[in-house]
């Protein structure tokens, strides 16, 4: 056993991932949700809320038992994500890239068969979509997800593949295995991803897969996203292609190292 391993406290690893729960589509749970949700027993569940409640990162209505992030949470999480100079430097670029573009744009990470959003950027006066902050079951729905799928090795992506959860969004997502397949060595060519309503009616959305800048593996996916209203799937290829696969590149170079390839 490494020392690493030998020290590894597992109380805050539980506590931890409780906090890891919330996010905007989930902002509050009751006790017995948390515990079923990460597989704990009640009085473990208990001790754990517990104390993130007397260290002030969660409050719990006394009338409702319902729990919730307090507000000294959201401020150690913005004083924490404020510290982190790879993100600070990641939201300047797509800030820019913006003002000069004028289109929506999402960074997002890739966790397990999850994409967790960064950064969102939405176009001025167009027709939006926003993205969740935390998208489950998204990799073969959405730009993100296919990029960064065609960023894993074959093995890997093939793995993925077979063992998703291939769910249909619109009549347009792709939930056949082998179509999804050729879908991504297509975009394993040509570096880029294309969804064309399959996760949401009205949505096209191209992307490119973010490496991790020593290691080469693929970590992520940024996407410019648009309305079939205002553009077609033809012009965004022509007008974007070189663009998002120059800002993957781009933002792959903030990134923090992944150690051990993730």
């Amino acid at each position: 056993m490494s020392k690493g391993k030998y020290y590894f406290s597992k109380s805050l690893e539980k506590g931890l991932k409780i906090l890891a729960l919330f996010n905007k589509e989930a902002p509050v749970f009751t006790q017995s949700e948390i515990a079923k949700t990460l597989g704990l027993n009640m009085t473990s569940t208990y001790r754990y809320i517990n104390t993130l409640v007397e260290l002030g990162l969660l409050e719990k209505d006394p009338k409702t038992r319902q729990i919730r992030p307090s507000i000294q949470c959201m401020l150690f999480c913005t004083q924490l994500m404020g510290a982190a100079d790879h993100i600070r430097m990641i939201k300047e670029f797509v800030d820019r890239l913006h003002s000069a573009h004028n289109i929506s744009i999402d960074v997002a990470f890739a966790v397990n068969d999850t994409m967790a959003r960064l950064y969102h950027r939405e176009a001025e006066e167009t027709l939006t979509y926003r993205l969740p902050d935390v998208t489950k079951n998204c990799l073969h729905n959405t730009a993100l997800g296919k990029a960064y799928l065609s960023s894993l090795p074959d093995a890997t992506a093939a793995e993925k593949i077979d063992t998703m959860v291939m769910v249909s969004r619109t009549p347009k997502t792709i939930v056949d295995r082998k179509l999804l397949a050729a879908e991504i060595d297509k975009a394993r060519a040509r570096r880029y991803a294309v969804t064309d309503e399959e996760y949401l009616p009205g949505l096209i959305s191209i992307g490119a897969p973010l490496h991790d800048p020593i290691g080469g593996n693929g970590v992520g996916a940024v996407s410019f996203d648009f309305s079939v209203l205002q553009h077609s799937t033809d012009d965004i290829r022509a007008k974007y292609a070189n663009l998002i696969r120059e800002t993957a590149r781009e933002l792959s170079t903030l990134l923090p190292p992944v150690k051990n390839g993730r």
